[in-house]
């Protein structure tokens, strides 16, 4: 089922089986996997909205963060996987950010806000090469090398609506490696962080909290404040804090809802038949302070069968199925608290003229990071 190309990536056979079988009896329909009652919105109680503070909580909380960066109890963790189809086909944290020679890339604004703690890239198997070969260029941007961990994602092959494999198609001999296979989405992460030896890695340096970004949200650094709050929430029972921001019109993608009295990540297909996304006010970042307790237990995540259109080389496209999980649904199962951040936090880059708008921005949080080159930027 892999090919020699990609026989090095975590592929679990038996699990493809079952998730196939579950497929073809219709388990994994879109039906199947929405809630069966209307979340509530979230309640002041499940949240800490952090710009509304006072001076001396946010002194508080700002100290204690610092501390633990200083006492190396954290550590940051970029999501820097998927199938790089967006921006042409290049692998994002490659891409430069801004205009002019030497412009730093998305990989070198993320980790240059990241120093002074163990950082933790998870590629897929269509980023790794091409990250690595970068991430050698840049010299990690800073990063000392004692602070330097990689893993990878798994890989699940592609199907057609019927359940056939795109590998056992005659025609696909022909197609790419990305056409054929998926990584199985950003929840595969908490399983790949445990098998690969990163979790055990981290536990022995000391680390006890982990900061999980998307590579494309340069907003999201290491803010000795949100970790405060995350402490606190921890030490209150809540091992997971989840950034949030309220919805704005152009925001796509999940809420952070109730559900049963306690807050969760949901993405908007989930929610039942005619309840609109935009009856919740607070948007998931995709941003999340985790205790590594909570994630040495492997949690029950739902796997969903996603619809994709791929391009083929002789033209035209195809229609086909990928199995993904979502990290966000550690939320139901792990004790959850929400930060209200500020929308500086949250700077998403999905499109090159997100890029070009958010440019302001990104040169501000490279110059603030020290690249010398985007200062002219």
């Amino acid at each position: 089922m892999l090919r020699p190309s990609v026989a090095h990536a975590a592929f679990d056979p038996e699990q493809f089986a079952e998730l196939r079988a579950a497929l073809l009896r219709g388990a994994l329909s879109p039906e199947r996997t929405r809630l069966s009652h209307a979340p509530e919105r979230l309640t002041p109680e499940a949240m800490t909205a952090v710009a509304g503070l006072d001076a001396a909580t946010r002194a508080r909380l700002t100290a204690r963060g610092e501390a633990a960066i200083r006492g190396r109890e954290v550590a940051a963790l970029v999501l820097n996987g998927g199938m790089a189809t967006r921006f042409g086909g290049a692998v994002k944290g490659v891409v430069p950010v801004l205009a002019g020679p030497g412009a730093p890339s998305f990989l070198a604004v993320k980790l240059a806000g990241l120093r002074g703690v163990p950082v933790v890239l998870m590629h897929s198997f269509a980023t790794a090469a091409a990250s690595a070969e970068h991430l050698a260029a840049i010299d990690w941007s800073g990063v000392p090398h004692g602070d330097r961990l990689v893993f990878e994602q798994s890989l699940l092959p592609r199907l057609l609506a019927d359940g056939t494999p795109l590998p056992a198609l005659p025609e696909a001999e022909s197609w790419g490696d990305t056409l054929v296979y998926a990584a199985p989405g950003h929840g595969d992460t908490l399983r790949r962080l445990r098998d690969s030896g990163t979790l055990a890695s981290l536990r022995a340096r000391g680390v006890r909290h982990l900061l999980v970004s998307n590579v494309d949200n340069l907003g999201a650094t290491l803010d000795p404040l949100l970790l405060g709050a995350h402490l606190e929430a921890h030490e209150r029972g809540n091992s997971l804090s989840v950034e949030v921001v309220l919805r704005s019109p152009d925001d796509a993608g999940g809420c952070v809802a109730g559900v049963g009295g306690r807050p969760q990540i949901i993405e908007g297909f989930r929610l039942p038949a005619g309840v609109a996304i935009e009856h919740y006010p607070h948007f998931n970042t995709n941003t999340l302070w985790v205790a590594l307790d909570a994630l040495t237990e492997a949690h029950p995540l739902t796997w969903f069968a996603v619809r994709k259109a791929i391009d083929l080389p002789e033209g035209g496209a195809r229609e086909v199925l990928q199995f993904e999980q979502l990290i966000g649904q550690l939320s139901e199962f792990v004790a959850t608290t929400c930060l209200l951040v500020d929308r500086a936090r949250f700077l998403p880059i999905k499109s090159r003229e997100e890029l070009r708008a958010a440019a302001p921005q990104i040169a501000g949080l490279a110059r603030a990071a020290g690249l010398a080159a985007a200062a002219a930027g």
